[in-house]
């Protein structure tokens, strides 16, 4: 568990390196101005940003928010022409409005559903992250907490800190404090995620809903939009606990909990055990994958894939070279970005696997 101090000191971090982005670019050579060209293992995802101009529009998963507009504030000084703006809301929400085309890109931290789009679309791996158990404790600032528990406290069959199975998870107990639940309130990828790996790691006692919704939550948990509303819900709350991204927790200053993996270990929700996990999934032909309780010591347990979600087909050539031109950087450069935004950068095959099909993004062939 990192202290206060620690926290605040990653905060810092994290907004520096957004304020140097905007500043100066993300390219660890210092010379992306003079060369802008994407720098990618296929040479035809090359794409001249200077040239760039129009509006892209994205949005969707609040997970990758803080990556987006890291990388977007860095994109603006080699790309002056072209504007890049993303909304964070929720996964579902930013599936739909891809669906409707009322933005060009969807972020996202679960795989499409079926029926949710039509027509071929395309996954960018963007990053991964910890999901963290954020939580308001008056007093105490370290936390031990088995899946089992995790489970028990946000399906509701653990209602106060004092509950045996917490005691036994830290060696003492912790709190009298009744337990409120601070919860997604709408189609999340997030939720996703987290019921997800509740449900495999304690199928017995997760007995609520498995999804990007579940309509069986505790009767006084509360709801949020995004992550940041679910962490502010945390900070407001004394003893209440909730499932945030590791950037969020820390923008509001809140605790999150040591979670032990499936070897075993109490690991903290940082970059170590974040990449950990990263190294070990398993990845699809198609760019899924998935850390979720992944082996090994260091992992943990609950890190989260994240994503851009683009249609194949674009309705002009003007706008599938913006596209390529902006996530070609966000898988370049904009790599560069990752830790210090909270996230593990993509391994270097999974990455060119994604740059790779960046010129699959064209207008339909007549």
């Amino acid at each position: 568990m990192r202290s206060t101090s620690r926290q605040l000191a990653w905060l810092a971090f994290i907004l520096a390196v957004v304020v140097t982005a905007a500043a100066c670019g993300s390219s660890d050579d210092g010379d992306a101005a003079d060369n802008p060209a994407v720098t990618s293992p296929t040479a035809s995802a090359a794409v001249d940003y200077s040239s760039l101009t129009g509006t892209l529009n994205g949005g969707g998963s609040s997970f990758q928010d803080t990556l987006q507009q890291a990388v977007i504030a860095a994109f603006a000084d080699v790309a002056g022409g072209l504007t890049v703006n993303y909304a964070k809301s929720s996964s579902g929400d930013g599936i739909a409005k891809l669906a409707s085309d009322s933005i060009q890109f969807a972020g996202t931290d679960r795989p499409v559903k079926d029926g949710e789009l039509s027509g071929g679309f395309l996954y960018f791996p963007v990053a991964a992250a910890p999901i963290t158990v954020s939580f308001n404790l008056p007093g105490i600032s370290e936390l031990k907490l088995s899946g089992p528990t995790v489970a028990g406290l946000f399906a509701g069959s653990i209602t106060s800190w004092d509950d045996p199975a917490i005691t036994a998870d830290n060696g003492t107990a912790v709190a009298a404090t009744p337990v409120t639940v601070c919860r997604r309130s709408k189609d999340s990828g997030t939720t996703n995620n987290f019921t997800t790996y509740l449900d495999a790691v304690a199928p017995d006692v997760w007995t609520l809903d498995v999804g990007g919704t579940v309509s069986n939550w505790p009767a006084n948990s509360q709801g949020g939009e995004t992550n940041s509303d679910v962490a502010n819900c945390v900070k407001a709350t004394a003893g209440a606990v909730g499932y945030v991204d590791v950037a969020d927790a820390i923008k509001a200053g809140v605790s999150y909990a040591q979670v032990r993996n499936e070897a075993g270990n109490y690991v903290t929700a940082d970059l170590a055990g974040t990449q950990a996990a990263l190294a070990s999934a398993t990845v699809e032909d198609n760019l899924i994958f998935d850390p979720l309780n992944a082996g090994g010591a260091e992992a943990y347990p609950i890190t989260s894939p994240t994503w851009v979600v683009v249609k194949t087909d674009q309705p002009d050539g003007a706008r599938a070279t913006a596209l390529r031109g902006y996530l070609g950087y966000l898988l370049t450069d904009g790599q560069d970005l990752t830790a210090g935004a909270g996230y593990a950068g993509l391994p270097s095959e999974l990455r060119s696997r994604a740059v790779a099909q960046l010129d699959r993004l064209a207008p339909p062939t007549t």
